[in-house]
């Protein structure tokens, strides 16, 4: 355990960036399944929607470049 406050400061944020960029990460899983898993056309409305959540996840950090590309790819094939 740190002894620095500035250092125990960290920790509490830390703690609590991962928290939501862990609650992000999976509502962008379940959003990018639910599109892939349906058997009907999927609206462009929906597809824009997950693309864009797509990108503001990646400028976030919170996924890589590659996990980004590889599924706005498989998502703009339907």
């Amino acid at each position: 355990m740190a002894n620095i406050k500035s250092q125990k400061k960290r920790i509490r944020q830390d703690e609590k960036k991962n928290l939501r960029n862990k609650d992000k990460k999976t509502a962008l899983r379940s959003s990018i399944k639910a599109i892939l898993s349906s058997d009907s056309k999927v609206e462009k409305v929906q597809k824009d929607a997950v693309i864009q959540n797509l990108d503001k996840a990646y400028s976030n950090g919170i996924i890589t470049k590659n996990y980004r590309d590889r599924n706005k790819s498989r998502i703009s094939k339907l």
